[in-house]
């Protein structure tokens, strides 16, 4: 199995779904590209293995995306991954730094279909519980479901486990609070070291867990020249001939992976042509 991965299993006699994810190599990836500070790193980490977790309960084709917004230091934060395991994240700090890394902060949570649906955004306020605790009380408050989320960040490797209580009555009176202790005696460097299935009998070694088949995760950044493309478009031809002018060509350079864009006036003509013409993916730089 891949060292990236989303592990999904099933209690058989206590309705508690769960899902565990770890991140190596796509993390290393995410840090070279977005190059986070000391102080948001574990963070960002934390909040791209959530979004993955998330991915495991969607019903639909598209991303989850977790965005952390703050009146600190820390300006905005992003982790987010779609149906097909793809990840990608971003840190923005304040141009004029302040005291304060976060401050107020503000979680949202973005469930953003490909194609068919509406796309829906839940907030809940951050507080000293951190990320982790912030998605809890979501979930209690505005899903009516019991979840509990363990999350752990370093500069190797990220990991997180999610357990979730599903609708309906048990004959387990005590089982969610039984798999939420046996949970909680798991230590952070277990979480980030362990493979998934010695982790998950060493925690639940007395219960009847289904292990399904875990799912690789990746970096890989959904950017394209269509969609740069796309975006000039609604600044106009004028402003950006003007532009082009001035510069002599137009650069939009992606925030998640770094990639560069380049346009002449050529291109431009060709964004605003009646014909489509489309512009080559080559005009992108890595």
């Amino acid at each position: 199995m891949s060292d990236d991965f989303l592990q999904k299993f099933l209690f058989e006699n206590v309705p508690v779904k769960g899902s565990l994810v770890r991140l190596d190599a796509s993390w290393k990836e995410i840090l070279t590209r977005s190059q986070p500070s000391d102080t948001t790193r574990d963070l960002l980490g934390e909040a791209l293995c959530a979004s993955v977790l998330l991915t495991s309960n969607i019903k639909f084709q598209g991303s989850v995306s977790l965005q952390v917004q703050s009146g600190g230091n820390l300006r905005f934060l992003l982790g987010q991954c779609n149906h097909r395991g793809e990840l990608r994240g971003v840190v923005r700090l304040r141009e004029q730094p302040v005291p304060e890394l976060l401050k107020q902060p503000i979680l949202a949570i973005n469930l953003e279909p490909e194609r068919d649906g509406t796309p829906y955004q839940g907030i809940v306020e951050m507080n000293e519980e951190g990320l982790a605790g912030a998605l809890e009380r979501y979930f209690t408050q505005s899903e009516q479901l019991d979840t509990r989320f363990w999350l752990a960040a370093g500069p190797s490797h990220c990991s997180g486990l999610m357990l979730q209580r599903m609708p309906g009555e048990s004959p387990d009176a005590d089982g969610w609070n039984r798999i939420k202790l046996l949970a909680s005696t798991m230590a952070q460097d277990e979480l980030q070291t362990l493979d998934s299935r010695r982790l998950i009998s060493m925690l639940f070694r007395e219960e009847d867990v289904r292990l399904f088949t875990a799912s690789e995760v990746r970096f890989k950044c959904s950017c394209s020249t269509q969609k740069v493309s796309s975006m000039l478009q609604t600044l106009g031809e004028d402003d950006l001939n003007d532009l082009i002018k001035e510069r002599g060509v137009v650069e939009v350079c992606c925030e998640y992976c770094g990639r560069a864009y380049q346009f002449d006036q050529v291109d431009v003509a060709r964004i605003f042509s009646e014909t489509s013409i489309p512009i080559p993916e080559s005009k992108g730089l890595h």
